[in-house]
Order: structure tokens, then sequence, then C-alpha cells
């Protein structure tokens, strides 16, 4: 397969690069002693997200598993992606969660830079649904 110059020149250009960090938590066995439960600390953590998502800090979050398989990840329990500048800033963000603040879980930060992806949005206001990829959604009207 031979590619045109322009071609190479595409493939080769400097990427553009966004700072992250993978924000890896694992579970604390046994759970601390005399801290909130994870029960009582689950709307908080949805609250975290939630936030940083309005915040447009993170490029996404969920467990480390596929459970229609049963495949547990051997690298932590949960993860989300924070976009920070820097390890500092990153760190003064995520060890606000509230399961790792409280003791529940531990925080392991990797670097990671975004270069390359994609995404496929679609909005019908006809039909009041909105497709991100392969998950739809139902909005309603005015």
């Amino acid at each position: 397969m031979s590619n045109t110059k322009s071609e190479a020149d595409h493939l080769t250009r400097p990427l553009s690069r966004e700072q992250c960090y993978l924000c890896v938590m694992t579970l604390v066995t046994p759970p601390p002693q005399g801290e909130p439960s994870k029960e009582f600390l689950r709307s908080a953590h949805k609250k975290f997200l939630a936030e940083l998502e309005t915040q447009g800090r993170i490029f996404g979050a969920g467990k480390l598993e596929n459970g229609q398989e049963g495949e547990q990840a051997d690298i932590g329990f949960g993860m989300f992606i924070l976009r920070a500048a820097t390890r500092q800033e990153a760190q003064a963000i995520a060890f606000q969660e509230p399961y790792t603040k409280a003791g529940h879980r531990t925080m392991k930060l990797i670097p990671w830079q975004r270069t390359e992806g994609d995404m496929t949005i679609r909005i019908s206001f006809t039909n009041g649904t909105m497709t991100i990829d392969k998950r739809n959604f139902t909005f309603g009207g005015a």
C-alpha cells in the first residue's frame, strides 16, 4: 500500500496532545473503621464525578470490568480520566474523591496524553433523541 505525499504528511504531522491522568482506584480491605459506610459515600462519589463532568474535567469514568462476561481488571476497581495539565493539579482534584478521602479506596495517578480517538454525536430534535457513539438518550421538548 503506497501513500501519497499528502497522506504521509498527514500521518506524520505533530499531534495535538491533551494532558490527562488515569485515576485508578483500588478497594481497601477491610474497610476502615469509624469512617462513613460505602453506601453513604455513594451519593457523594456520584456528585463528585457529576461536578467534574459539568466542569469538563473528566473524559470518562467507570468500573474496570466487563460484568456481562464476569471479567475483572487486575489494576484496580474503577477509574476516571481527569483532564489536568500537571500531576500537582491532578492530585489536588483526584484525592478529593469521597471514597478515597474516607479511606475506602486507594488512588494511583498515571499520566496519559490523549492524541487520537473519535466520538460520534447525533441529535434528532424531531425525535427528541441523542446518540453518542452507541448509547442512546431521550430528552424532553420545550
